[in-house]
């Protein structure tokens, strides 16, 4: 169930504070592709474009836990 996380870190260098922190919310897709939006230390927001093997990551947690539903 933590592979998106590991995923996460792995594919952006994430900090795990910034990982968990992530909500619904950000990560967004533009131009068909899938953005991250972290919020890092000191306030900062960061936004990357997900590697093909995050973005299946991450699309199958927000499916198979209904998230889309719930920012």
């Amino acid at each position: 169930m933590a592979d998106w996380l590991i995923a996460l870190m792995v594919y952006s260098f994430a900090r795990i504070g910034a990982a968990l922190a992530m909500i619904v919310e950000d990560v967004d897709t533009q131009n068909r592709r899938l953005w991250d939006r972290l919020h890092e230390k000191g306030g900062k927001r960061h936004e990357i474009p997900c590697h093909h093997n995050l973005e299946e990551y991450l699309s199958a947690y927000i499916n198979e836990t209904n998230l889309r539903d719930d920012p």
